[in-house]
């Protein structure tokens, strides 16, 4: 059985994953910046906008808007909860 806990890694895993492939991202820009926004990490509203749009067509959630200025954890946390009230 998945635990929260596992499950919220894999969404930050996911996330990290997306944003390196899709918004050109290097591995090494997630190191210790676990409490950084989109924004900080040098992404802008395009990039946030496809990385909705991957959310969106994988697991069904809708990332909100202001998510440029949310961290890693904090969206991974929101689609989590997002999942949790679906089900």
């Amino acid at each position: 059985m998945t635990t929260q806990n596992e499950i919220t890694d894999n969404f930050d895993a996911e996330l990290r994953e997306i944003l390196i492939s899709s918004a050109g991202l290097v591995a090494s820009s997630f190191d210790g910046t676990e409490h950084h926004s989109l924004a900080d990490l040098g992404l802008d509203s395009l990039a946030t906008m496809e990385l909705q749009a991957i959310v969106k067509a994988r697991h069904g959630v809708q990332i909100p808007d202001e998510a440029l200025t949310m961290s890693v954890l904090e969206i991974s946390a929101f689609m989590r909860s997002e999942i949790e009230e679906a089900n």
